[in-house]
This record gives C-alpha cells, sequence and structure tokens, in this order.
C-alpha cells in the first residue's frame, strides 16, 4: 500500500498513454471489356488490271453473270455468314460462349469469396452506420483515460475511444516528448491466439494503471463490454504489461462475468495496506439483477457483496471508482453511483468485502434520464476529490470532497476551451479531464486550488 508521503502514492503516480489509428483505403475492382472487329476483306489493297476496250462489253456481262447467280447453291460458290466462313464463325461463336461463360462464374465465385471475406471480417471492420462524411470517432463512442510515472519520473497517460470502424483506440503521452501516439488495440490483437475482441459498439470504456516498484508493476488496461458466446453481455479488457519496453504488445482477458446489457463501468487500483504489495485491479458494473457490484482482479467471479442494491440504482447507471485513503495508507476505494429518483451517492469500501452504501450524497438533482455518465479525480495528495457529471445536453456538475464535505462547483469555467459540447468524459488520478466535443478529443487541467477552472492543454486527438 501507498502512504500518504511515499512517492508512488502522490496524484502524479499513475498515468496512461495513447495510439493512433489506421483505416484501409476501400478498394475498388474495376472491369475490362474486349470487342472483337472485323475486318472485310475490301480495305486491304487490290490489284487493278486492265483490258482492251473491246472486251469491256464480255467484262460487264460476265460480271452481271457473276451477281445474278449469287445465293443459288449449286456448288459453284461458296457459302459465307457475315462475311466468314461457316467454320471460322462457328469458331468465334463458340469462343464468345466460352468467354460469357468464363466470366459469369468468375463473377459467381468472386461474390462467393466476397461474401465469405464480410462475413469473416469483425464486426468493427464495418464503418458506421449512416455516416454520411469522414469521421474520426464513433458517435457513441465512451472515453477512458489513466496515468503512471516510470522508474525515471516520465508521466504517462492514455486515452481509449472506438473509431467509426468500431476498432479500439488508444492515444498515448508521456511527459519527456511531450507527444501523443496512436494505437489500434483492435488490430493489435487480430494476430492473437485468443483471437480479435469485439468490444460493444458504444460500450462504457474504464482505464486504470498502476506503478509500483515493489513489485516492478508498470501496466495499462482498458475495460469494455463484449456478448458472449452465450449471447450474455459481460466485461472483458486488453492490457500492456509492458508499456515502456513493447508498447505495441497487449493481452486480452475475460472476466466471464455476466452484467446488465448497457452496464457501465469503472476501475480502480485497489492498493494494498502495506508496502511491498502490488494491489489488484478492481471493476465496478451493473449485474444482471440490477445491483451494482465490484469484481477484484484476484478472482474475478468471487465478488463483493453488492455495493449498491438494484432498488436503489437507475438502469445503466452511470459510476466513477477512485482509490481512497483509509487511515495512513491508500487501500481503500470510493464509488460514485447514480441513485433514484436523481442523485450521486457515495458508497465506502469497508474490507472483508464489505460496503458502506449510503455514506453521503455528492451532487443533488442528477436525473438518471438527463445524465450520460460520471468521472472523478484525486486531488492533493488523496485528500481530495472531484466528482463530475456529464447530461445529455452536453453540460457539466462537479462537486468537491474537501477532506470533510462534498460542495458543489457552481460552474466550471473551460479557460481556453475549444468546443465543450461534450458526448463523453473521462479523468486521470492526477487532475487530468479529457471530453469528446465534434468528433475530437480535447484536454484540460484543472486546477486543484480552485476546480471550478479547466485549463485547455491541447488536443489528444486526432
Amino acid at each position: 500500500m501507498a502512504s500518504v508521503d511515499y512517492p508512488y502514492g502522490s496524484e502524479p503516480y499513475s498515468t496512461l498513454e495513447v495510439r493512433n489509428v489506421e483505416s484501409s483505403a476501400p478498394q475498388d475492382l474495376g472491369c475490362s471489356n474486349k470487342e472483337a472487329v472485323l475486318h472485310p476483306e475490301s480495305q486491304y489493297p487490290q490489284t487493278v488490271a486492265t483490258y482492251p476496250k473491246e472486251d469491256a462489253s464480255k467484262l460487264e456481262a460476265d460480271y452481271a453473270g457473276a451477281i445474278a447467280g449469287q445465293g443459288q447453291s449449286d456448288g459453284t460458290a461458296k457459302r459465307k455468314i457475315g462475311g466468314l466462313s461457316p467454320r471460322m464463325f462457328y469458331i468465334l461463336v463458340a469462343g464468345v460462349i466460352l468467354i460469357v461463360i468464363g466470366a459469369v462464374v468468375g463473377g459467381v465465385v468472386g461474390g462467393l469469396a466476397s461474401r465469405r471475406n464480410e462475413t469473416d471480417s469483425p464486426p468493427e471492420q464495418q464503418p458506421e452506420p449512416g455516416t454520411t462524411s469522414p469521421s474520426n470517432i464513433l458517435s457513441t463512442s465512451k472515453l477512458a483515460a489513466s496515468n503512471w510515472t516510470d522508474p525515471q519520473g516520465v508521466i504517462h497517460r492514455s486515452v481509449f475511444f472506438q473509431d467509426p470502424y468500431n476498432s479500439l483506440i488508444t492515444r498515448q503521452w508521456d511527459s519527456q516528448n511531450r507527444t501523443w501516439m496512436t494505437r489500434n488495440l483492435s488490430q493489435f490483437m487480430q494476430s492473437s491466439t485468443t483471437g480479435r475482441i469485439h468490444p460493444i459498439p458504444g460500450t462504457s470504456l474504464a482505464s486504470v494503471s498502476g506503478d509500483n516498484k515493489w513489485g516492478s508493476m508498470y501496466e495499462v488496461h482498458v475495460f469494455f463490454s463484449e456478448i458472449d458466446s452465450n449471447d450474455s453481455a459481460t466485461f472483458s479488457w486488453v492490457s500492456s504489461k509492458n508499456p515502456r519496453g513493447n508498447p505495441d504488445f497487449w493481452v486480452y482477458g475475460t472476466s466471464e462475468v455476466r452484467t446488465w446489457n448497457g452496464t457501465q463501468l469503472a476501475a480502480a487500483w485497489e492498493r494494498c495496506s502495506y508496502e511491498k504489495c502490488v494491489g489488484n485491479w478492481a471493476v465496478a458494473y451493473q449485474g444482471r439483477e440490477g445491483f451494482i457490484n465490484v469484481a477484484n482482479a484476484s478472482d474475478w467471479s468471487n465478488n463483493t457483496k453488492p455495493a449498491v442494491r438494484a432498488s436503489a440504482v437507475s438502469a445503466g447507471a452511470s459510476m466513477a471508482l477512485l482509490p481512497a485513503l483509509n487511515g495512513a495508507y491508500v487501500d481503500g476505494l470510493s464509488l460514485a453511483v447514480q441513485r433514484r429518483p436523481g442523485s450521486m451517492i457515495r458508497t465506502s469500501y469497508l474490507g472483508s468485502w464489505e460496503w458502506k452504501q449510503d455514506d453521503g450524497m455528492i451532487i443533488d438533482d442528477v436525473d438518471p434520464l438527463e445524465t450520460r455518465q460520471f468521472a472523478a479525480t484525486m486531488m492533493n495528495n488523496w485528500k481530495e476529490a472531484l466528482y463530475v457529471a456529464l447530461s445529455t445536453d452536453g453540460g457539466i456538475r462537479a462537486a468537491r470532497w474537501d477532506g470533510n464535505a462534498y460542495n458543489e462547483v457552481p460552474k466550471i469555467n473551460f479557460v481556453q476551451g475549444q468546443s465543450t459540447n461534450f458526448s463523453a468524459i473521462a479523468m486521470t488520478t492526477d487532475a487530468m479531464f479529457y471530453g469528446i466535443s465534434d468528433d475530437e478529443i480535447w484536454e484540460y487541467a484543472i486546477d486543484i486550488s480552485d476546480p471550478s477552472t479547466f485549463t485547455l492543454a491541447g488536443k489528444v486527438y486526432p
């Protein structure tokens, strides 16, 4: 576990990175037509014979006789079809028939091959239905972000989203090079022995990173929903086990925990209560019966007791999960959940798989039908926190935990902000805010002394 004054327990303690999306240009298949043109014999140069003047009448008579004799089958003249001998004519007809048959067979085989390729292609390779102009981000994409710090003190951040082809994309940044790198995780997983990943279009995304020198653990995880072989929703993940040395190598895993269709997800690094311990990943989700539960990576199938009862929460409830101080150590968990009829309530982990379900109201008057999602971050060495709620109209509401009470932030001021009509948001534990707006992802730094001020840090994507 990390003590409050221990280096890795500070805010810039864990961070995430991101990768570039590559798309394949559509291929145009061309066709070619061949045309046979017959050349009449008359186009070739003829030899002109001269005769004595007295033979002219005889020649005319002979020519007239030849014309009169055409079309008779007396065996003295050879029959022609279209200016060709019958043998040559039928050879050409047979050739044309063979060409037509070949074209038909080729078309059928090509069509079947194309259909098979389309069937074998993962759903994420199909462009978003109804898209009429180039876009960067899936219109229903959610957002996730996390951060970590490497042994050299370099801060890394990762932002996750889905592109128009439903591929899972990450953009990753480090404070040393100050550049964003794009990685297509769906593309990376196509060559994996576990097969392709199939995130549900518009799935909730949750990310968590870790940096623990005792366990030499520097990892990045992103969680998402899939449909399993039984047509049930479950949450899965891909993780980078060596983000410094091999950032393009990601590993797939699945919890096989069945969830509510359309569940939202939240994730956090659950630290230990002593120093030389790595800890575990924790994921909050809505179960099939409607309750809110938290699963632990030590045994995904062995959940804690329901963190929030089903009757108290809305369907597809928004949630945010944060590490929390538990005395002198950051080994606690704090869960913010959407409650009915309309509020954001804190639920605190007590240990031994137990939760305190109603541990204070964070924000009041948060209608589930008008709320898209929650996000949260820690401040001031884990002693304070900021919770935000994104409404369906793109607006943001926030409340600050000052260590003793929750105080609603009257208004968020986006300094130097671009478009702030957000469709999805995310936050890292080092007080960075991310939002999708107008097909772009923007990054803002939160002023921890005045958390109503979000200052534009730059564009994340594209």
